[in-house]
């Protein structure tokens, strides 16, 4: 079933104890990739929503593999360089 804001329903699903916590399995049809983080917010119907916590690459690793000294080294630093030609004004 989805309706104009192409929502899915993918089955119903029961919560779980797990420790002081309860559990709501996503199924894999969901396409939900491991380890994604996500944010729950109980809306004034009392509805759950579970929205996407879109990550930030400079805290969740992604550029942990960059060396940016090394990339300063050869580009430079746009708007650190001396002025040179006409365009230099004392």
């Amino acid at each position: 079933m989805t309706n104009k804001n192409k929502e899915r329903v993918l089955g119903e699903f029961v919560t779980r104890r797990s420790g002081n916590s309860l559990s709501l399995t996503v199924p894999a049809d969901a396409g939900i990739p491991e380890r994604k983080k996500y944010v729950l917010v109980v809306t004034g119907d009392d509805t759950l929503e579970y929205r996407a916590i879109h990550s930030n690459p400079w805290l969740d690793g992604t550029y942990s593999d960059i060396n940016f000294r090394a990339e300063l080294a050869d580009t430079g630093n746009y708007g650190l360089e001396k002025p040179i030609g006409k365009q230099q004004t004392d």
